[in-house]
């Protein structure tokens, strides 16, 4: 389970270059795209914690290292590639169709992100680059906060 993890990790590291580069387009579909892949990332990523927590042998820590590993690859992307996608729009003069509803789901997803890569068990798999992506995601966060109610009345 966690090679198929693994594949779709590396799948969702060259979608979120793609949208990298697509990000100044005036369009989500790269966008969409990436998200739709974390999105069963996560949702496998769940079903497999579940397994490595109720292994009839009891913990692995190689199995628990190496999911972690592929979690806070998966986080620090999202976290690269939303604040890009963020900044993009916040730059925007004119936003696309549908950019309420993905600006809500994508604050929240920006949160969560943030938060998972501040967990004690993470730390140790941080690097520089997060640290930075985290500090500009917080800042990208807070002055949406701010300015959210012009925002969110497309």
């Amino acid at each position: 389970m966690l090679t198929a993890l693994e594949r779709q990790a590396r799948e969702i590291v060259i979608l979120a270059t793609q949208t990298e580069k697509n990000v100044h387009q005036h369009s989500f579909h790269s966008y969409r795209q990436f998200r739709d892949k974390i999105s069963e990332f996560e949702t496998f990523g769940i079903l497999i914690e579940n397994r490595l927590r109720n292994l009839e042998t009891g913990r692995d820590e190689r199995l628990d290292e190496q999911f972690d590993a592929l979690n806070i690859l998966i986080s620090k992307a999202v976290l690269r590639t939303s604040t890009k996608f963020f900044l993009a729009l916040s730059k925007s003069p004119a936003l696309p169709i549908g950019s309420r509803e993905i600006f809500v789901q994508e604050l929240r997803n920006l949160h969560l992100a943030r938060e998972k890569l501040s967990q004690p068990r993470y730390a140790h798999l941080l690097d520089e680059d997060a640290d930075r992506n985290m500090k500009v995601a917080e800042n990208i966060l807070n002055e949406i906060i701010e300015r959210a109610p012009s925002l969110l009345n497309l």
